[in-house]
């Protein structure tokens, strides 16, 4: 190996991913078609979640090389992110014809499969990668808890919840931390937490400690804190919210990028479509796309997943989970157009590309659920790239809704959720946008309250079931055979229940979230 491949590794394994990025540029200057350089430039992307980038990268690689496993795997492991089910397995096919004896396809096909899904062809493909890894038996397995997590959300996902308890208890039972399987098993059933897990993870503690690397170290406590909160929810209030507040207080001193990025963007999405070009556009979109489609927007934790839980009892009808479509199409149209650069006939090709991507799920139904909560960024995206798409807008008290977000471990995927201030910010630009959005139009949009939703379910159920003209009628018994793959997955299948509302925790924060958010609404207002 050369000392400027030497150097590029090793900066990646210390996450100096830009630095790397540099020098890889800088080499590929030299050598432009060096399928190792393209390649581990595709890692390195991946490793900061840049997915688009990273397409990009293995995309050149495949095309130098298309009979290079990694390269078909790792095109799958990005197809899969973006939720292109389809294309991540014809990837998959080309992989397991290069190697049929590595576990990672096995794995990638099993994530496909639970997505579109057939959960029988998932069971078997995570099955096989587990087997391939040293077997659930094998102390080896533990350094593969993405695969562990996979299997057990099938098992929840197929209804084997006493499969699901098993499994989980025996991974506990090995002695090696893992929150999430922990928080799996706390949410199913309270009594299976014995108390080796709680001293397993105090040990964890106490050996993480002594890692020089900061960001493991936080990430381990942060968990670790987040799974003693949840444990002690019902034992102790004032412990269980002391780990609530240390947990997001590590994930906080991690995040580099300022929450006022958020706002931002927000500000660019209102100036995009005051853009001229964007009316020319939209009078070339055909006006018949999008039947069919429900998008259920709000803030994360305002009840989009028990909304979804209620539409798709409906006949004829799919649950379609959280797509990340118009975040990953959407977000360089704004970034391009914020440095300068408007490409609005990127709108053109959307609504027909989300058709397409969302085919292998749909399976000729009529009627499918997106339940994106950040939707309400892109809703004018949307509204232009499929005009007959309904969407209901969820929204709930904003002091519950900032509770809920809080006492979710959420690391890199809601970045503001770990400070109330964090919260309240992004709470007033959902507030603004909505306000914004609806001055424009309302005919597609309809308000659910989230306090209706859990009182009075089913006359809330029969507005959406007016507003969205669905056939059949809502039916208690169907919803709780939903699965969503989401932070409420395990609480939504339970009886719909009203202790989620005026809640009472951290009451010490109340007064200064309240400030914050009207002082950030009074920004919208003048700004």
């Amino acid at each position: 190996m050369n000392s400027a491949m030497s150097k590029i590794i090793n900066l990646m394994k210390i996450k100096k991913h830009q630095q790397a990025e540099l020098e890889i540029f800088t080499e590929l200057k030299k050598d432009p078609q060096s399928f190792d350089l393209n390649k581990i430039l595709a890692m390195n992307f991946i490793s900061q979640k840049k997915y688009n980038l990273a397409m990009a990268s293995l995309s050149k690689c495949h095309e130098i090389n298309p009979n290079d496993y990694d390269i078909n795997v790792n095109l799958s492991h990005i197809l899969n992110k973006i939720q292109d089910y389809k294309t991540a397995l014809q990837y998959s096919s080309a992989a397991l014809e290069i190697n049929p004896d590595k576990p990672e396809v096995y794995h990638s096909i099993a994530h496909s499969y639970l997505y579109i899904p057939d959960l029988q062809k998932a069971e078997l493909n995570v099955l096989k990668s587990i087997e391939l890894r040293g077997g659930l038996d094998s102390m080896e397995i533990m350094n593969y808890k993405d695969t562990l997590n996979l299997y057990t959300d099938i098992l929840y996902a197929k209804g084997d919840e006493d499969s699901f308890r098993s499994v989980c208890s025996m991974l506990l039972n090995k002695g090696i931390h893992f929150g999430d399987i922990f928080r799996k098993l706390l949410r199913s059933d309270k009594k299976a937490i014995l108390e080796n897990h709680l001293k397993t993870m105090e040990k964890s503690l106490r050996d993480v400690e002594k890692n020089q690397n900061l960001v493991h170290k936080n990430l381990t406590k942060s968990s670790i804190y987040s799974c003693f909160a949840e444990y002690y929810q019902d034992k102790n209030k004032e412990v269980s919210e002391n780990y609530f507040i240390k947990s997001n207080k590590l994930i906080s001193d991690l995040q580099r990028d300022s929450i006022y990025q958020r706002q931002e963007f927000t500000k660019s999405v209102i100036k995009f479509f005051k853009e001229p070009a964007i009316d020319k556009i939209q009078e070339k979109i055909p006006g018949d796309l999008g039947d069919g489609l429900i998008f259920i927007i709000g803030m994360p934790r305002s009840g989009t997943t028990l909304t979804e839980s209620i539409i798709a009892t409906s006949e004829d009808s799919v649950a379609g989970g959280e797509k990340v479509f118009f975040s990953v199409n959407c977000r360089p149209i704004i970034n391009q157009y914020q440095n300068g650069n408007l490409k609005s006939e990127a709108l053109l090709k959307l609504g027909v590309a989300y058709l397409e991507l969302i085919d292998i799920q749909r399976k000729g139904k009529r009627i499918f659920i997106d339940k994106m909560p950040e939707n309400y960024l892109y809703y004018k995206f949307i509204q232009i790239s499929l005009p007959l798409a309904k969407v209901i807008n969820v929204h709930r008290d904003p002091w519950d809704n900032a509770i809920s977000l809080f006492k979710q471990n959420y690391v890199n995927e809601i970045t503001y959720a770990s400070s109330f201030f964090g919260i309240a910010l992004e709470y007033a630009n959902y507030e603004h946008l909505m306000k914004k959005w609806k001055s424009e139009t309302d005919q597609n949009i309809l308000d659910v309250n989230y306090q209706d939703l859990v009182t009075k379910t089913e006359d809330t159920a029969k507005e959406i079931w007016d507003f969205c003209k669905l056939p059949g009628k809502y039916e208690k018994i169907r919803r709780k055979e939903y699965f969503a793959q989401t932070a409420s997955k395990q609480q939504i299948r339970k009886e719909i229940y009203t202790s989620s509302l005026k809640k009472t925790e951290f009451t010490d924060y109340f007064e200064d979230f309240t400030k914050n958010l009207e002082e950030q609404r009074l920004y919208w207002k003048n700004n």
